[in-house]
């Protein structure tokens, strides 16, 4: 179960952020120090917490790269406020297939 806790800030991006269907366990939680967004991705089913890597905020949205080293996925993601609670949520994942050689 996912355990959501609520941050004190006065930026709406940061808190702790989840799927509005619940369909997923990924937690996205979000903080600023010395206006530098931090950003850090959980799986809350297994504890695993992926590699976040080059957050970007530029006053359009906060972009960043999350690897997950279970699986190998790269996964970017761009976060877009849409309200103080609401968010929209754009990735662009890495995928893995088996392919075989056609025959002739």
């Amino acid at each position: 179960m996912t355990k959501i806790i609520h941050l004190n800030s006065s930026d709406p991006l940061v808190g702790d952020w989840v799927p509005a269907d619940l369909y997923s366990d990924i937690v996205i939680s979000i903080s600023k120090e010395d206006d530098e967004y931090r950003v850090s991705v959980a799986d809350s089913n297994d504890d695993e917490e992926a590699e976040v890597y080059e957050v970007n905020y530029d006053n359009s949205g906060l972009s960043f790269n999350v690897h997950w080293a279970s699986n190998g996925r790269f996964i970017k993601y761009g976060l877009l406020l849409s309200s103080d609670n609401t968010v929209r949520l754009i990735y662009t994942y890495s995928g893995q297939e088996t392919w075989v050689r056609k025959e002739t």
